[in-house]
């Protein structure tokens, strides 16, 4: 096979060859790098010797040759073809200067018998009298019939310098010099042995080697061995070859190169020229030449290996003791010359031992900078190794302490197995009352209740005297206990909260997230609005980073639970993008979780179930311990609305901890249980749900209607089963717990309280209810009290309205993700009032989807369509807006032509939720 991009060079050796013949001697000098084919090219140009008659005479120097006087020469001679028994006698003799006299005289008078041809490969390994040999052939050769070809490798010839400058002083001297593969030459190469298919990664295999044949062809073995070219993306493996032909370029090249790649291999990108030269106890000089010919053999470019494999097969051939010595050699090194953190804690982590004391604390610090940057697996490898050799029982607390807040952001569940470990520290006082306060809210979260109560009792015999305020730290441990774990609230704690009276000095962030949520949740009179300024403060102020993203969480829960539902998508959304580009698991399951919630109160059930599952699937049911009540109960809750019973009945079977159902997230998982046993026509058993939801509620001191409306779920109930009478009474006190009129839960009351009334007072509350949830952006549950108004129309013979009400339900439910017509709760449910055939499938949208009713509606136009689509007279209208008849009719003249639909049914769907917005 025919040498690759070596036509020049055969040429000119050629060329050589031919003037020999002619009588006039010549000298070629073949210089490259190791591994650039020299060797091939003289096996090649040999074989041309002898097919046109040349004698040939050819050696290949070791480096064991440098001490023994004349190997190279007895190689050359070994080659002719009757023994030269003058010079034989000679070396036998030891006489240097006859051997070298007498040898030149020999191949003189041979060269007078045929052309001859001498050829010593890798002559900077050749011994001094051989070489004095080959010196005085140089100087009698130039109108002789002999051609000496020798070859060197590029930067070694320095053994012989004044051989080099007598030969390179010569009229007959050419020098030969052999470049690398061309990016083409790599790709002719890889044609020949593996055919075009496997040339088009040629490019790829050029970048890795540097065009240096022997790993060239090393490649190609790997491939061919394997069908991938290591160094691909698509091939992480160091190929056998590869690997020793990257060690064999090396070795071949010499000791100091030998050792300038393996400090670069153990430095890597923290090596600079000078901070190898220290590394390795040499000079920035010294190091130069090495790292030239590194470069030269297609190892390293700009200082750095050229590929990742190369750095590995370097790597890989240390011995683990002394890989384990040069690694705390760089650790120290970079240490001491003001090298990155994680760098030194890099090569501490590698060398597998460290006895210094500054190691501990190189390696937190080095986990803390990784946790900033949001890299949490250095930062577990940092600690993990720190663990391991650290010693002192304190610092090990700390250590151990510091890698849940690591593991919590990716694996909550992963780290668990530290709790038994840091609740024995904490025991032995290894812990400050800040950790403390951590670690029982890690311990509640996974539902060991036992061991979380324990650090209860310890925390609250820290309480404060009368005279002295409460820490932030101790506050927030209250105010969580309230709001999310009640049940553990230690008796006789109090129940105030002085979190807004006349405090010197505000507390911490997390204190106040707290206090406000457990504001909301426990029914704090007037405290909504209150909160919704703090929560929205806490919102704008907070970075979303390990320290504050439960705070953040918090917040948004309060604006869920005081029914800001549109300001709180607005928050999450923005946190969870943040999540999502930083990368931090945890956080975005948690937003996600809570970004379902809040989907599921907006009635958008296809994004509820989306959110939750996204959510449960992030860090599992397990990582969300007692937490995974929220989240699978809004799962359960959106799948039971849309009528998806098989997926409800699949996730009701996960295992969830028994802790649970002693927290507030065990009562939303109750709720989302009892609505399913609701829907499947289990009466007594939601009964029991819901009834157990209030009792669990009204002892814990969190009977917040917003967050759980357990009164109105149980009156549901009630009425399935004739108990109007209760159903009213429930209904109505609910009622009365519910601050503000206006609000979601109340337009969910009064559609409730309907189904108690007669026809005509069930028609007045079922109205009112509409319009309020209309306002609040609730599709659900104004699609379930438009199917009761439909009903209630159909009741009072009013078919025309009854039909117009039922169609613009179906289009709420489609759009919100309903398979299933909800169930009114006046209706009885043997005659359920089912949809009209192609009432959900065959309208569409009359307004372009680029135009909404707020765009080209007036304020006094939208507030008239809104009316009109829920089934209000023209009369009506005039009376509830105060306007004439006249005046209603033009404005619905002008919707009509703006929306261009010719019927109140066909009026959009939007008109409920503009309608209520001031700004409109």
């Amino acid at each position: 096979m025919a040498l690759v991009e070596r036509e020049h060079d055969v040429q000119l050796l050629r060329n050589l060859l031919t003037a020999t013949f002619n009588g006039h001697g010549k000298i070629g000098l073949v210089s490259g790098a190791v591994a650039s084919g020299k060797t091939e090219l003289l096996r090649s140009f040999a074989d041309l010797c002898t097919d046109q008659g040349a004698l040939l005479l050819n050696a290949t120097a070791t480096r064991t040759d440098r001490t023994v006087p004349f190997a190279v020469l007895r190689q050359l001679l070994d080659c002719l073809p009757a023994p030269a028994e003058p010079v034989a006698e000679l070396m036998a003799s030891g006489v240097a200067s006859d051997v070298s006299r007498t040898a030149a005289a020999t191949l003189l008078d041979l060269s007078e018998q045929a052309p001859l041809v001498v050829v010593v490969d890798d002559v900077h390994h050749a011994d001094e009298p051989s070489m004095d040999c080959v010196m005085r052939l140089v100087n009698r050769l130039r109108s002789s019939r002999i051609l000496l070809v020798l070859a060197e490798s590029s930067g070694d010839w320095s053994v012989h310098p004044a051989f080099r400058i007598e030969l390179v002083r010569q009229t007959q001297f050419h020098r030969v010099r052999l470049a690398p593969l061309t990016a083409d030459g790599v790709s002719e190469m890889c044609s020949q042995h593996l055919g075009q298919d496997v040339a088009r990664h040629a490019q790829e295999a050029h970048r890795m080697t540097g065009g240096n044949r022997l790993l060239v062809r090393a490649l190609i073995e790997d491939h061919a061995e394997s069908g991938g070219l290591p160094g691909r993306a698509d091939c992480s493996s160091l190929g056998e070859s590869f690997r020793q032909a990257v060690l064999t370029c090396l070795r071949r090249s010499g000791p100091d190169e030998l050792e300038a790649a393996r400090g670069l291999a153990v430095l890597d990108a923290t090596g600079s020229t000078h901070r190898i030269a220290e590394f390795l106890g040499r000079g920035p000089d010294a190091l130069r030449r090495p790292l030239q010919s590194l470069q030269t053999l297609g190892i390293i470019q700009d200082g750095r290996f050229r590929h990742r494999l190369t750095r590995a097969a370097v790597y890989d051939d240390l011995a683990p003791q002394m890989l384990a010595e040069l690694h705390t050699r760089a650790a120290q090194l970079l240490s001491d010359c003001g090298g990155s953190v994680t760098d030194v804690a890099d090569h501490l982590v590698a060398a597998k031992h460290v006895s210094a004391d500054w190691a501990i604390a190189v390696l937190q610090r080095a986990a803390e900078e990784s946790l900033a940057a949001d890299d949490e697996e250095p930062a577990i490898r940092y600690i993990e190794f720190a663990l391991s050799v650290c010693t002192g029982e304190r610092q090990r607390a700390l250590l151990r302490m510091l890698l849940v807040q690591i593991k919590w952001r990716s694996d909550p569940e992963g780290a668990v197995r530290h709790l038994t470990p840091l609740f024995e520290a904490q025991r032995e006082g290894h812990l400050d009352v800040e950790q403390t306060a951590y670690l029982l809210r890690v311990l509640m979260w996974h539902g060991r209740v036992q061991e979380a109560t324990e650090l209860i009792k310890h925390l609250s015999c820290l309480r404060p005297s009368a005279n002295e305020a409460p820490s932030a730290v101790l506050t927030g441990v209250h105010n969580l206990l309230r709001h999310a774990y009640p049940q553990f609230i230690p008796h006789g704690s109090g129940e105030s909260n002085h979190f807004f009276d006349n405090a010197t000095t505000p507390p911490g962030q997390q204190a106040q997230a707290s206090a406000v949520l457990s504001s909301v949740l426990a029914e704090t009179a007037g405290a909504d609005e209150r909160c919704i300024r703090v929560a929205e403060r806490i919102l704008q102020s907070s970075q979303l980073n390990d320290e504050m993203v439960e705070s953040v969480c918090w917040a948004l829960q309060t604006l869920i639970y005081a029914e800001q539902p549109v300001l709180a998508e607005r928050w999450c959304d923005a946190l969870l993008a943040e999540a999502a580009t930083r990368g931090v698991v945890t956080w975005q399951a948690a937003l996600s979780g809570l970004r379902a919630e809040i989907a599921l109160r907006e009635g958008d059930l296809v994004q509820a179930e989306r959110y939750a599952v996204k959510a449960l699937t992030m860090i599992g049911v397990g990582g969300w311990g007692v937490g995974v009540g929220a989240t699978l109960g809004t799962l359960l809750q959106a799948v039971t609305a849309r009528g998806d019973f098989e997926s409800a009945r699949r996730y009701l079977r996960e295992a969830v901890p028994a802790a649970m159902f002693q927290t507030r997230y065990g009562l939303m998982y109750l709720r989302a249980r009892g609505h399913y046993y609701l829907a499947t026509d289990r009466l007594q058993a939601a009964l029991a749900d819901f009834s157990y939801c209030g009792e669990l509620m009204t002892l814990w001191q969190l009977d917040s209607p917003t967050f759980v409306p357990w009164r109105t779920d149980a009156a549901q109930v009630l009425l399935r089963l004739g108990d109007h009478e209760q159903a009213r009474a429930l209904t109505k006190e609910q009622m009365t717990h519910i601050g503000s009129r206006a609000s979601r839960t109340y337009g969910a009351s009064l559609r409730v309280l309907a189904g108690t009334a007669s026809h005509r007072g069930r028609l007045s509350l079922l109205k009112e209810s509409v319009e309020i949830l209309q306002a609040s952006g609730d599709r659900l549950t104004l699609t379930q009290a438009l199917f009761d108004l439909s009903c209630a129309h159909e009741g009072m013979g009013e078919f025309g309205k009854a039909q117009m009400i039922s169609r613009r339900a179906g289009r709420l439910a489609k759009e919100g993700g309903m398979r299933r017509k909800q169930d009114p709760a006046l209706a009885c449910p043997e005659e359920p009032v089912m949809l009209h055939p192609g009432q959900t499938e065959s309208w569409s949208r009359p307004v372009e989807e680029a135009t909404s009713a707020a765009d080209v509606l007036t304020l006094s136009e939208r507030r008239v369509a809104a009316l009109a689509s829920l089934g209000y007279t023209n009369r009506e209208i005039s009376s509830k807006l105060h306007i004439t008849v006249s005046t209603v009719e033009q404005h619905l003249t002008k919707v009509f032509r703006k929306l261009r639909v010719k019927r109140r049914t066909d009026l959009p769907v939007e008109l409920e939720f503009h309608v209520a917005s001031p700004a409109c």
